[in-house]
């Protein structure tokens, strides 16, 4: 998997959220990519990634950080 590289500036800095989409634009056009490649039409692809991102704001709203919840380590092993 691509690493993604740590935000250099403060949460308060204008340019944070330009500084986040640089850091995931690599690593998501490589998942897209490999969707396509696998298949999947790139209309389907970024209309499941819309669902996704969406489902997960809900998640991450109403917990913030699910990796200290015992809980999240056994659903995400169930996933396949």
């Amino acid at each position: 998997m691509t690493q993604i590289t740590p935000p250099r500036k403060p949460p308060e800095h204008g340019d944070r959220l330009l500084e986040c989409e640089i850091a995931l634009e690599a690593p998501l056009r490589l998942l897209v990519d490999d969707a396509v490649v696998a298949g999947w039409a790139p209309r389907e692809v970024f209309a499941a990634l819309r669902s996704i991102v969406g489902n997960q704001r809900q998640a991450y709203g109403a917990d913030p950080d699910p990796a200290d919840d015992p809980n999240w380590i056994t659903a995400t092993s169930q996933i396949t």
